[in-house]
């Protein structure tokens, strides 16, 4: 490849604080009995990284949310769009699925949720804002990937000697543990920006926790950020079976812990990276009491540039659904009887009233997407930054799906991952439907979802290749 093709690409990041007012409707656990957020431990940022080739343009936007539904995506998106020209299929939104963030819509709870409107409505423009500021940093680029392994990840289908699956620690089962990082330099191999890819509920900070966080993706970006000096952006995996080794706790040194064991091993492949390939050459050998060989690492070539952007759509059968009015009213019969309860019981009546108001709440949000439908239509989202492939599902697909299509893929490095651009349930391997458990009970997808996810991630990948 010439200097002139490799020097096209270009990048740039930026970053702005998104973290919501202390008050505001907090986390979502079923099994939590405060509403408010009490307190910040780390603040939620969103980064943008903004790539160009001349011809195309793309930008990922990282946000320390739980999930991003469609209506605010496309707000997010548009905005982005707007304000830098890029268009709004070539904008990637990825949220990082930590459960100790904002509630960003209307919940069972009775407090806090007045001060979601005002916050959602200035998340556009924040970021937005990010954005048009890191494309105003462009600047030539090259492009390095690599990988280790992290132990913090264990399976989390459980099974109990009455045959019951619940959310628990699962040593037999199937974690993905590669960290795959991507890291974006000039054209002196001084860093723009990194990229860590890793697939882990964050799921740390439980029911106990009463205040925002970004659980252990926050650090991965804070520790990866500090050893290279540039912004860091954390694209979760396939996490829809994952977690790690500790989770539903409130005390927040252990996702601080957990996160800096990710971080270091990221931070070791980022620091290990060479984005100009180099060969070494012996330039003379110096006599100094022992012969003493003197090197030159010379340019050899110049790595991949190429910048591509691509959609491609995936239909997805669907389980029956009852009325939507049916199932929202019986979602604010139970919010009722809670907010009843609230005050008036002890905290384990309290707790189970939660639980039951959450599932409704659930059930009523899937009834308005999927009620009266038999398959549903949604798009991948496809990048290609040089020698790696990215594509990004809407929902939270098992680790070993994102496994066969890294195993399927044209790419020496690629990025599958779930929570992008819109939320849409879990994507179960199809073994897993006889077993049972959360993740089958609660997905609105037929059995053969994961294959056709599979299927339509490679063609993807596929087109970005070639």
């Amino acid at each position: 490849m010439s200097d002139n093709l490799a020097s096209r690409l270009q990048a740039g990041v930026a970053r702005t604080v998104i973290t919501p007012p202390v008050g505001i409707a907090h986390a979502g656990w079923g099994a939590q009995t405060h509403q408010r957020a009490e307190g910040v431990d780390l603040d939620l940022v969103a980064t943008v990284l903004v790539l160009s080739d001349g011809a195309v343009q793309a930008a990922i936007v990282d946000v320390e949310f739980c999930t991003v539904g469609r209506d605010l995506a496309t707000a997010i998106r548009t905005a982005v769009a707007d304000l830098t020209g890029i268009p709004v299929p070539h904008v990637r939104l990825s949220y990082s699925h930590t459960h100790s963030g904002p509630m960003l819509g209307p919940s069972w709870m009775t407090e806090g949720e007045e001060l979601i409107p005002a916050y959602v409505a200035s998340l556009p423009g924040r970021i937005a804002g990010a954005a048009w500021e890191a494309r105003r940093r462009l600047r030539p680029a090259r492009v390095a990937a690599g990988a280790g392994s992290s132990d913090i990840v264990v399976n989390r289908r459980f099974r109990l000697e009455s045959g019951r699956v619940v959310v628990g620690r699962n040593w037999a089962g199937f974690a993905d543990h590669d960290v795959v990082v991507v890291r974006i330099d000039d054209q002196e191999q001084r860093p723009i920006a990194a990229i860590v890819h890793f697939g882990c509920h964050p799921t740390i900070m439980g029911p106990p926790n009463r205040v925002v966080t970004p659980d252990y993706p926050g650090v991965v970006r804070q520790v990866v950020g500090d050893a290279l000096g540039v912004p860091c952006l954390f694209l979760q995996g396939a996490a829809g079976n994952v977690h790690a080794l500790v989770d539903f706790v409130g005390e927040p040194a252990i996702y601080r812990r957990l996160g800096a064991i990710l971080g270091h091993e990221a931070a070791k492949v980022a620091l290990s990276l060479q984005s100009r390939p180099t060969q070494e050459r012996l330039v003379r050998v110096v006599e100094s009491g022992a012969p003493l060989a003197i090197y030159a690492d010379e340019p050899a070539g110049e790595p991949d540039g190429t910048l591509r952007a691509a959609t491609r759509p995936v239909r997805l059968g669907v389980k029956p659904y009852p009325p939507f009015a049916e199932a929202d009213a019986e979602a604010r019969r139970q919010a009722a009887h809670l907010a009843e309860l609230r005050g008036r019981v002890g905290p384990d009546e309290l707790q189970a009233a939660v639980g039951v108001a959450r599932r409704a709440r659930m059930l009523a949000d899937k009834a308005r997407l999927y009620a009266g439908k038999r398959e549903i239509e949604t798009d991948l989202h496809g990048l290609r930054i040089g020698p790696v492939g990215l594509v990004g599902f809407p929902g939270e697909p098992f680790s070993e799906i994102g496994a066969r299509v890294k195993a399927g893929s044209p790419f020496r490095w690629t990025l599958f991952s779930g929570y992008t651009n819109d939320y849409l349930g879990y994507v179960p391997t199809r073994e897993a439907y006889a077993e049972g458990g959360y993740e089958v009970d609660t997905t609105p997808f037929l059995p053969d979802a994961g294959d056709r996810l599979v299927e339509a991630s490679l063609a993807l990948l596929a087109d970005l290749h070639a």
